[in-house]
């Protein structure tokens, strides 16, 4: 029994414990306690369980982030104010609990220092997963802590092989074996046989478990060991392994990534066979699978054997990752097997299938998406719209934007700003002027503010259109209602203005921009260099490109287009120039 002084502030426990008030000294001007030590509630096995109490506590205070005290003090201090010594587990939840792997690790050694503990296996274990996950930097330390291990002849389990090839991986094999040789196992014999850069373990006296098989057969197949992970994986079934969604899918991947189809599709038969179900990894390493060795006609095999788990987000999931592919036929075929499936359709899947026919320019059948989601129960809303309209717009079918988005308003949709921009911008594309005008209008209208993208997109109709002096004014009035221009209103007034032969405004633009401090960026330079060059300037444009190169920027193949040209000039070589109209821009800084 020891004695400590009474403390003067009072610490709640959810652990109960016992003491008596004793005098310290003979005259009784002091008071000490002296404390019972709790008894530990145990498992099943004898082993005492965790004090929840005792591991947040010290949890915290490791977590203490005070630039005055010292946390391990505190915690000397915590430990020595009860009496109490932290049991093995408790230590090993205490580091699961600690962020950081530094301050892990100087817990583990602030541990190893108190009177009367001895890290065991499991607390090794769990000290060698947390620096194992913290990356190269503690290899160092991963190796002390082994040295350790050995000299204090702790003996390492089946979990400590797992974390140390977890730790390693396929990349140092032989520095695995090399860790591993530096524990003894009395318990079972581990033999670790190099072939080559691959890993073979087997155990006697104790089985390797069905997670050491599974990252064996992982680090083998990025190996490309293709008989040693299928000779292990034949091992387990042999062993009455338990095959789990886990251990199928890291098999699967090993066959995908030695294009081994035909057997990856035996081994999902039999995965079928076993009653274990697939889930998005397993389709995902059949899609990746079959687009890289040209096969993924096959993929309605999959689907086919796995019928009865397929669900609306299964074929979601198998619609997007299609899309994201790029790979358009397959993820409209696998759409239209969940349209034919399933009375209620998913929104993210008709999403991700809009997407990807409007990105392939497919809009009749976009169109026709988006006429028919209603009757599988979802609502087209303005973004499915949007999309629509953008891909109609890229391809000038105005006829079919006009019909669009009159059955847009008729269904209770209301346009967003990003409606009426992509609608300024498409009818600006075909050089529908009025009807551009018409929809900045009624953006106006409708309390829908437009924003600088609508102002870029109708000065850009504008001023490609020959309308000059409009879209000035728009630049203008821009500019009183408190909008910015930024570098791609600038940029389209001076190529405006510049093709139109009126250079003396465009250079007013270009040091009104400086001015204003909008950077212009390449495009915006090529474009008065352009114009210079056109206008026989070559002394302004030599200065002009002179000054790009002082802005950081980069010339790029186009600058250097220019620069030809002028070289060209200044060697007295007579060039004709053809009037050219407002069309036939260097680069339109609006698509």
């Amino acid at each position: 029994m020891r004695r400590r002084r009474l403390l003067t502030s009072t610490r709640s426990f959810s652990t109960r414990y016992s003491g008596r008030i004793v005098r310290a000294d003979s005259s009784g001007g002091a008071l000490a306690v002296e404390v019972d030590p709790p008894n530990l509630p145990r498992d099943v096995r004898g082993h005492p369980l965790p004090r929840r109490d005792l591991v947040c506590r010290a949890a915290r205070i490791l977590r203490s982030a005070s630039p005055v005290a010292d946390p391990l003090l505190d915690l000397t201090d915590y430990f020595q104010t009860l009496n109490i010594i932290p049991t093995t587990s408790e230590v090993s939840e205490i580091l699961k609990s600690v962020r950081g792997p530094d301050r892990a690790l100087e817990f583990f050694r602030f541990a190893a220092s108190l009177p009367g503990f001895r890290h065991d296996c499991f607390t090794y274990n769990r000290i060698l997963s947390i620096l194992g996950r913290a990356g190269e930097k503690y290899d160092q330390s991963i190796r002390e802590i082994l040295d350790e291990m050995d000299r204090d002849g702790v003996r390492g389990n089946i979990s400590t092989v797992n974390i140390l090839i977890s730790i390693v991986g396929g990349g140092e094999i032989n520095r695995c074996s090399e860790l591993v040789k530096k524990m003894e196992f009395d318990v079972y014999w581990i033999h670790l046989q190099v072939l080559d850069a691959g890993l073979y373990m087997k155990c006697c006296h104790s089985k390797p478990d069905a997670y050491t098989y599974t990252i064996l057969i992982r680090m083998l197949g990025r190996l490309g060991k293709t008989d040693e992970f299928i000779s292990l994986f034949e091992e387990m079934i042999v062993k009455g392994c338990t095959l789990n969604i886990i251990v199928y899918n890291t098999m699967l991947e090993a066959l995908a990534k030695n294009h081994m189809v035909d057997k990856a599709f035996f081994v999902f038969s039999k995965m079928m066979e076993n009653g274990c179900q697939p889930n998005e990894f397993t389709y995902s390493i059949f899609v990746f699978m079959l687009a890289a060795e040209g096969q993924l006609v096959r993929l309605d095999q999959v689907v086919d054997a796995a019928n009865k788990y397929l669900n609306k987000s299964i074929y979601a999931y198998l619609v997007k990752t299609l899309s994201k592919l790029g790979h358009v036929s397959e993820a409209h075929r696998m759409f239209c097997r969940m349209w034919s499936f399933h009375d209620s359709g998913d929104r993210a899947a008709c999403l991700s299938m809009l997407e990807t026919l409007c990105s392939a320019g497919k809009t009749s059948e976009a169109m026709e998406l988006l006429a028919k989601i209603n009757d599988k129960g979802i609502n087209a809303d303005t973004v499915m719209y949007n999309m629509v309209f953008s891909a109609l717009g890229k391809l000038k079918q105005v006829s079919c934007i006009y019909t669009l988005y009159e059955e847009m308003k008729t269904s209770g949709l209301l346009p967003s700003i990003f409606t009426y921009n992509i609608l300024i911008s498409s009818f600006g594309r075909v050089g529908l002027i009025d009807k551009a005008s018409e929809v900045f209008e009624e953006m106006e209208r409708n309390d829908c503010n437009p924003d600088i993208v609508s102002y870029n997109s109708l000065i850009n109709c504008l001023g490609k259109n020959g309308e000059l002096d409009e879209a000035h004014m728009r630049f203008m009035e821009m500019q009183e209602k408190g909008l910015n221009p930024d570098v791609v209103t600038y940029s389209t007034l001076i190529e405006c203005f510049g093709k139109s032969n009126k250079i003396e405004m465009a250079c007013r633009l270009f040091d009104e921009m400086l001015a204003e401090g909008c950077t212009p960026n390449i495009v915006t330079y090529n474009i008065l260099l352009d114009c210079l060059e056109k206008s026989g300037k070559t002394a302004e444009a030599y200065k002009l490109h002179a000054s790009l190169k002082q802005h950081g920027l980069t010339p790029d193949s186009i600058t250097y287009s220019i620069l030809e040209r002028l070289a060209s000039q200044s060697h007295n070589v007579v060039r004709v120039h053809k009037q050219s109209g407002i069309t036939g821009w260097v680069v339109s800084p609006l698509r």
